[in-house]
């Protein structure tokens, strides 16, 4: 089957058989309720402005368009082979985000009513149908990859960065509520005055949105990624689990590094911010698996089919042995999770623990050790950076990465001499926190799970 990436968005009835053509319109007609909610929703939209009062012109004028277009859209996308209209559904949907950050909404209910509206849009465009025309380009084949011991796109394995996630949009969107002026204060239950003065620094203040609001719409758009899909989607959307792993790994990291950068640029720790990194980073041990097994996918295709990675990221693939594994029953997945989770945290490698305790350290030591200037700039940076990567670490996947702390410890040791320091107390810290950093980056830990090809990376 020669398929294009223009295919995603149209398609011509005579490029499939007939089998996938019925269990196609099979798969929309079961769910094509979820348009007439869409059309709802629209109406919904089309209300907001005057029943709440919405006094940015922009608006107004984004509701009541984006209300008519989805009302139009929905209307297409109740035939099954317009799928142009059900992903331009799904497009609409994550404008509603990021609209009110644009037009700096300042009637509270218009921010909120677009986030609900979006997420519903999101959920009943992509998440409940699944993406549109899977049917047509879903090759069979096993839940877990081969040669893996479990598998990574399981709902036990997804649940808990979907919780993080929702964690975490709730605390940036009540950081965003006060960038915004939807409230006056701001809580900080150990910093003080610290979360103000960060949110209203000039570097916050420098974005062109609110970088609070930014962050919940990131959780959002996670969860929502975490939603879609089956528990085969490492095979049959792999644009969805790299997309996912984009917005947990390197932007968890990109987002990790800027909070802890807050001391050194605007001089004050913030709360609530460091609660939002400590999620971020939670996440990303839970992401990589899955990246792992799409990417293992995609070569594979490549090197079996000679299909092209751009066309195996958008349309899935399939590969030979693994296992098919049996759906969980949904009543025990909530206890299933926190029964794994619990292993999980039990096999942990405890030279990674203590690693993580002595970045807290490094990062608390001038103030805890009374001594500032560059070298208590540079603790507070590579503290936290120990802790991120040590984090990271503890994930079987990412289990080599803990020789990264060679490297961080030999920047303790060397810092005081490459920065100048005439502190004493500041020296020792660094050279017996490096020291004891190097020699715990050694020992491996239990590694348990199989996953292919890549277990002679896991040394």
């Amino acid at each position: 089957m020669n398929l294009t990436f223009s295919n995603l968005f149209f398609v011509k009835k005579d490029m499939f058989p007939d089998e996938k053509l019925k269990k196609h319109e099979e798969h929309h007609k079961k769910v094509s309720w979820v348009y007439y909610c869409i059309i709802t929703l629209g109406f919904w939209l089309i209300a907001n402005p005057p029943t709440f009062g919405y006094k940015v012109p922009e608006m107004v004028w984004n509701d009541i368009l984006a209300g008519i277009i989805l009302i139009v859209l929905s209307y297409f996308a109740l035939k099954p082979y317009k799928l142009w209209a059900q992903w331009g559904i799904v497009f609409l949907g994550v404008w509603l985000f990021v609209a009110p950050m644009i037009f700096w909404a300042e009637v509270g209910a218009g921010f909120l009513n677009n986030y609900l509206i979006g997420t519903l849009v999101v959920v009943f465009g992509i998440v409940i149908p699944r993406q549109p025309g899977i049917k047509l380009f879903a090759q069979p084949g096993p839940n877990v990859p081969a040669g893996w011991s479990y598998n990574p796109s399981s709902w036990n394995q997804r649940v808990p960065v979907i919780f993080f996630a929702w964690v975490g949009f709730f605390v940036a969107r009540y950081m965003g509520a006060f960038q915004l002026e939807y409230i006056n204060t701001v809580w900080d239950p150990f910093f003080g005055d610290g979360t103000r003065k960060v949110l209203t620094s000039d570097v916050s203040e420098s974005f062109p949105v609110s970088d609070a609001t930014l962050g919940a719409f990131s959780y959002v758009i996670d969860v929502l990624f975490g939603l879609a899909g089956g528990t085969h989607r490492w095979r049959t959307m792999p644009w969805v689990v790299i997309i996912f792993g984009i917005l947990i790994v390197p932007l968890g990291v990109v987002s990790i590094t800027l909070v802890i950068l807050q001391p050194v640029s605007v001089g004050h720790w913030c709360t609530l911010c460091l609660t939002s990194a400590m999620i971020s980073l939670l996440m990303i041990p839970f992401t990589i698996d899955e990246v792992l097994a799409t990417i293992q996918l995609m070569r594979h295709e490549k090197k079996e089919r000679g299909t092209s990675y751009w066309k195996s990221l958008w349309f899935g693939g399939t590969m030979k042995g693994g296992d098919m594994e049996e759906k969980k029953n949904p009543e025990t997945l909530l206890e299933l999770t926190f029964s794994e989770a619990y292993n999980d945290l039990l096999l942990r490698p405890w030279n990674l623990f203590l690693i993580m305790l002595i970045g807290m350290w490094v990062m608390a030591a001038p103030g805890v050790l009374g001594y500032s200037g560059t070298i208590a700039d540079s603790n507070h940076l590579a503290g936290a950076i120990i802790v991120t990567f040590a984090v990271i670490a503890m994930s079987e996947v990412a289990r080599p990465l803990r020789y990264l702390h060679v490297l961080f410890g030999l920047w303790l040791i060397a810092a005081p001499w490459v920065l100048g320091t005439d502190n004493d107390t500041a020296m020792w810290n660094g050279v017996v926190s490096g020291i004891v950093i190097i020699a715990l980056s050694f020992p491996k830990g239990k590694v348990e799970d199989k996953r292919g090809s890549f277990d002679k990376y896991i040394k």
